[in-house]
C-alpha cells in the first residue's frame, strides 16, 4: 500500500483528457524535451503540494497537502503535514516512510524498486519518447490557457501508470499539476505551489536516523 501511495504521489503528479493528436508532433516532441532539460538542469527544487486521490472503485476522495523537496543523484523528501503528519524519504538508496504519530517506519531497498517517470526526471536521465506516446491535451478543468498540457500513454503496458497529464509552466517548462491514473481507474492529482529552484539544500534534508522507540518494519526482499 505505502509503495503504491509513493508511486502515485511522485508523479510526481485533474481529469482524464482528451487528445488533440495521437502520438507526438513535432510541436508535443519540441515541449517535451524543454521539459526535460528543464529538470535536468535543476540542482535541487522544493514546492508546497495540495494531493487529491480518487478510487475507481469507490466514490471516496482523500485530500492530503504538505511540502516536497527534490535534490540531484536522486534524493527526495515528501513532507505531509495534513491529514496527518508522514514522512517519505528517499537519499537515493534507501526510501523510508515514516509515521511519527504511530511511531512506525518502513525501510525499502530502493534499488530494487521499478523506476518511475517523475523520478527518472528529476535525476535528467529519461527520453520519454522512447517509453510514453505523448500528445497535447485539450481544455480541462483548472487549465486557463495559460499552462502548456500534455498527456503521456505508455507504449508498453505498465502496472502502475495508464496515463500521466502534466500542467507545464510554459516559461519555465515545470510541472504546476499533475493527473496520474493507473490501470484500475486510481487517480492522484497534484497541485504544486511556491515552487523554489537551486536553493542549495543540504544533503542532511534526505537522511533519516529512525528516532528512538519507532518500530522499523523492512519487506523481504525479492
Amino acid at each position: 500500500m505505502y509503495m503504491k501511495m509513493i508511486i502515485n504521489a511522485c508523479a510526481a503528479l485533474l481529469m482524464c483528457l482528451p487528445l488533440s493528436a495521437f502520438g507526438a508532433s513535432a510541436d508535443v516532441a519540441q515541449e517535451v524535451k524543454k521539459l526535460e532539460r528543464a529538470y535536468e538542469a535543476l540542482k535541487d527544487m522544493q514546492a508546497s503540494f495540495q494531493q487529491q486521490t480518487s478510487s475507481g472503485a469507490v466514490a471516496v476522495v482523500q485530500q492530503a497537502s504538505g511540502r516536497v523537496y527534490f535534490k540531484k543523484q536522486g534524493k527526495m523528501l515528501w513532507k505531509y503535514e495534513a491529514p496527518e503528519e508522514q514522512h517519505i524519504i528517499l537519499d537515493g538508496k534507501t526510501l523510508w516512510v515514516y509515521q511519527p504519530e504511530e511511531k512506525q517506519a518502513m525501510k525499502n531497498n530502493f534499488t530494487t524498486v521499478p523506476q518511475h517517470i517523475v523520478v527518472d526526471l528529476f535525476r535528467g536521465k529519461i527520453d520519454i519518447l522512447e517509453r510514453y506516446r505523448a500528445a497535447f491535451a485539450g481544455s480541462a478543468a483548472g487549465d486557463d490557457g495559460s499552462q502548456t498540457v500534455i498527456e503521456l500513454i505508455p507504449i508498453e503496458p505498465d502496472p502502475t501508470l495508464a496515463s500521466l497529464v502534466l500542467f507545464l509552466d510554459p516559461a519555465t517548462s515545470l510541472v504546476r499539476k499533475s493527473s496520474l491514473t493507473d490501470p484500475f481507474g486510481n487517480r492522484t492529482e497534484l497541485t504544486f505551489g511556491d515552487i523554489r529552484v537551486d536553493q542549495g539544500l543540504a544533503d542532511s534534508m534526505f537522511e533519516f536516523i529512525p528516532p528512538r522507540g519507532v518500530d522499523i518494519f523492512e519487506p523481504p526482499q525479492q
